[in-house]
């Protein structure tokens, strides 16, 4: 409850710094409104955006942890910040960089979620993963990511979901046979599950055997 608290805290603060840069964003003043998200970030976190931009999100949760522990509160605040960065940058024409700044923020929420200090804001964590995703759907998703989103799909059961990400990886390096083999492990854990539950994940049985067979027939050829 405690770290929910703290998490509730900075996004209070944050939220009065947003009133003042949505005016300048409805008003089209991109520049002020970036100036006044830079200086949150500094202010709330004592980061700069080019340096978060320039590092690995896992240097990004290393900077965010003191003593072995992540400042959760922090992280997720991070990734609101540059939801917002991307917004702008889309909103100014920029839209590789905001692409580029949503992709992290998503990357970022993606390996927060599975640690320890986020068990008591997973809620919070997840409704961002899912905003994110509503507005990155149609962009293109590193490997890394796409890794992180199949196991997020998988564990909320959205096995049609998983199915498509784990399709996006071999699309990107076709034959891979780690990739494969995660594959044939995904559902030969599905084949186990209650019909109604791979039916409400977005798949048939029969698609679901389909897809088993393609990749088997997958491994056969690449072995």
């Amino acid at each position: 409850m405690y770290r929910r608290d703290y998490l509730m805290r900075l996004i209070q603060q944050f939220s009065e710094e947003m009133v003042k840069i949505m005016f300048h964003r409805r008003n089209q003043q991109f520049a002020e409104a970036m100036e006044l998200l830079l200086q949150a970030m500094q202010r709330l976190l004592g980061l700069n955006s080019k340096l978060v931009q320039a590092l690995a999100v896992k240097d990004i949760i290393a900077l965010l942890t003191l003593q072995g522990r992540l400042d959760a509160g922090k992280g997720v605040l991070l990734a609101d910040m540059l939801k917002a960065e991307g917004e702008l940058l889309t909103d100014s024409g920029d839209e590789r960089g905001g692409h580029a700044s949503g992709l992290k923020a998503l990357e970022l929420l993606l390996e927060m979620r599975w640690m320890e200090e986020t068990e008591e804001m997973r809620a919070e964590v997840d409704s961002r993963i899912h905003s994110l995703l509503d507005g990155l759907q149609h962009q293109r998703k590193p490997k890394r990511v796409l890794a992180l989103l199949l196991d997020f799909y998988e564990e909320e059961g959205r096995l049609a979901k998983a199915e498509d990400t784990l399709f996006f990886m071999l699309d990107e390096e076709p034959g891979n046979a780690n990739i494969i083999e995660q594959g044939l492990e995904l559902y030969e854990r599905w084949r186990n599950l209650p019909q109604e539950q791979v039916e409400h994940g977005g798949l048939t049985a029969e698609e679901l055997e389909e897809s088993y067979k393609i990749l088997k027939k997958m491994k056969q050829n690449g072995s």
